[in-house]
């Protein structure tokens, strides 16, 4: 999967590019994406289709996203339909976008291939178990994402485009020097400020709110006391390790799998091979069929071969262990016996005829060498017989005794679990699974007083749920609300008090007023000792913001302002010195890196904009104004 890269302007950008392509494939056996579609489409871009079915697989993802990052505020701000129905937009918007760049990557020839997104399937680190592609891993991570392989293809294929996109269009933007060292000046500034805290606490025990202000923020704001629908859950988890504990393999064994598979102990076989290589099926028989009649594979080779690098010599591919050359090849080889010619094999659309020169058959390790190996196989064989058949028995458990989980503890051997109330935007980690979010909150597993069948989560790794309650979507009373309302009403009132008092006596010193003779608010004394804030460093966006805003000194007298930080608490400001910025190597490639990106930004979203007003977009209304996840 993609993962976030940095902070600053360029994660901006990093961003707002994942969540236009965020992440999905097929590969072979491994998905849909390259024979079948959705017929019913979302929305249409010059004629392609963005299927509903990609548009939910990027819906979910996105809800996940922001869900774990703002927790359960998001999940109240998604149970107002008018917040639901502009981020349903936002996602469609974003693979309207994608569509409409990848549109433009193919007129400018820089198309990503579907033999391109395999072999970057195939290759990832990811994927990879003792060297090999695992479509288990990769089965796996499609489900932990909660997405399909049709969207997993489709992110990685936009992901690539734009690295293509930066490397051509977005790779133009440079930096010069000088102005280089004015962004160092601005963004790597310094400046002594004196901070007089206004107890923003204090300030707010003090306030009075009506039951007419608080009825009215309610009336005014009840979206923002939307209580999202809400299940507490049983569940109980069947895991490899509840049954690999039990497993125990003994020298017999070990000895037995060794004498029945010896030959994948034995050493790597190197063979030398040589092939011709054609385009053509009929004019590959006919060849083979000279070969059969005693023609000579060396001449063939050089007057044919579509390889031209091994026709010069015959069709010689020298020397080669195994994985030098693609599966059906391989097999092809191996199969053939020394000094033979194959049958003509089909691979990647070309036909080849192999010959097996020479073969050198690998030295069989001996038992002591791969013992522990072999013990690792067998146990792992055992494993997965021993918890397919206790998933089964838990499962039929469950069938059978509708009322707990009670029976599907003692097969197992362990309690299962309760949960405290949740929504649909946060789920415990043990249950985030798209599947079992589907049948808690989309089934009759919500009105409880049922189980879940055995829903498949992992490799070797299931769970068996129940709800124990459901609370229907709803909004907080007046009552309910109104603690909340008040602490809030009255945190806002002394914000504005306390933010007058601060500009009034900002602007009595900025005109001149000694501060000997200003009147002070009561409990409240002048800051005597500077803190150092440099622009680049401050995290507190809001208190940067009153900070570096405060006009420059005047004649080295000190200025004055209010300011607030992004917690609420205000301050008197006071600049007493401001210092040109400056920075290290490693600064100012970081600046210029993150000046480029910006750069690159802005190219890319006034290249989308450029290609919506020329595009024609169709967007399918009623499907986007649905307010169920299918």
């Amino acid at each position: 999967m993609l993962e976030k890269l940095g902070s600053g302007v360029g994660s901006l950008m990093w961003k707002i590019v994942f969540v236009l392509i965020s992440v999905s494939f097929v590969l072979g056996g491994v998905g849909t994406y390259l024979v079948s579609r959705v017929d019913t489409s979302a929305a249409k871009v010059n004629g392609d289709e963005i299927s509903q079915h990609t548009f939910q697989s990027a819906l979910q993802t996105q809800t996940r996203n922001f869900s774990d990052e703002m927790g359960s505020q998001f999940s109240l701000l998604m149970d107002s339909p008018q917040f639901e129905a502009r981020f349903r937009q936002d996602v469609l918007n974003g693979l309207i976008d994608e569509t409409l760049l990848g549109q433009y990557l193919q007129s400018l020839g820089l198309a990503v291939s579907d033999e391109q997104i395999k072999r970057a399937i195939v290759s990832s680190p990811n994927f990879q178990k003792d060297g090999k592609f695992d479509n288990e891993l990769y089965q796996s991570f499609l489900r932990h994402n909660g997405i399909n392989s049709d969207y997993y293809a489709q992110t990685l294929r936009a992901s690539v485009a734009m690295q293509q996109l930066q490397q051509g269009l977005l790779g133009s933007e440079t930096l010069s020097e000088d102005h280089l060292n004015q962004l160092i000046k601005q963004i790597f500034q310094t400046r002594e400020v004196r901070l007089t805290p206004f107890s923003l606490a204090n300030a707010a025990e003090k306030q009075q709110v009506s039951d007419q202000e608080v009825e009215q923020y309610y009336n005014n704001n009840k979206a923002a006391f939307m209580v999202p629908e809400l299940v507490k859950v049983e569940y109980i988890e069947i895991a490899k390790p509840d049954v690999e504990k039990n497993i125990q393999v003994s020298d017999i064994e070990i000895a037995q799998y060794y004498q029945d598979n010896k030959a994948q102990f034995s050493g790597r076989t190197n063979q030398h091979l040589a092939h011709i290589q054609v385009a053509d099926q009929t004019l590959a028989q006919d060849l083979y069929q000279q070969l059969q009649q005693g023609a000579d594979f060396a001449t063939l080779a050089k007057e044919y071969s579509q390889d031209k690098l091994s026709a010069v010599n015959g069709g010689d591919l020298s020397w080669s262990s195994g994985g030098a050359f693609p599966e059906a090849f391989e097999k092809a080889a191996a199969t053939t016996e020394v000094g033979a010619v194959s049958q003509p094999i089909n691979v990647d659309g070309a036909f080849h005829l192999i010959k097996v020169l020479e073969r050198q058959q690998g030295e069989i390790q001996p038992l002591d060498q791969v013992k522990s190996q072999i013990a690792d196989t067998i146990r792992n064989e055992l494993t997965s017989s021993a918890f397919f058949r206790l998933e089964k028995a838990a499962a039929e458990k469950a069938f059978e005794n509708q009322a707990s989980l009670a029976d599907v503890e003692r097969v197992i051997g362990k309690k299962a679990v309760e949960t405290a109330y949740f929504s649909r935007q946060d789920v415990p980690t043990a249950l985030n699974f798209s599947n079992v979010v589907y049948n808690i909150f989309d089934t009759d597993l919500v009105q409880g007083g049922a189980n879940s069948e055995a829903i498949n989560v992992g490799d070797q790794h299931s769970v068996i749920v129940r709800v124990v309650d459901h609370k229907a979507a709803g909004s907080k009373t007046l009552e309910e609300a109104k603690t909340d309302i008040v602490t809030l009403l009255k945190q806002q009132k002394a914000e504005a008090l306390l933010l007058s008092d601060a500009k009034n006596l900002a602007d009595e010193l900025n005109q001149g007023k000694a501060v000997q003779s200003v009147t002070l608010p009561e409990g409240i004394s002048l800051a005597t000792t500077a803190q150092q804030f440099v622009y680049a460093n401050m995290q507190d966006a809001q208190l940067r913001e009153g900070v570096f805003s405060i006009p420059s000194l005047v004649e080295g007298k000190s200025q004055y302002k209010a300011v607030q930080d992004g917690q609420g608490e205000v301050y008197l400001a006071e600049l007493v010195k401001v210092s040109e910025g400056v920075a290290d190597g490693n600064e100012q490639r970081a600046l210029a890196l993150s000046y480029l990106q910006a750069r690159q930004l802005q190219t890319y979203n006034s290249l989308i904009q450029a290609l919506r007003s020329q595009a024609k977009i169709e967007i399918n209304q009623d499907f986007l104004q649905q307010r169920e996840l299918n």
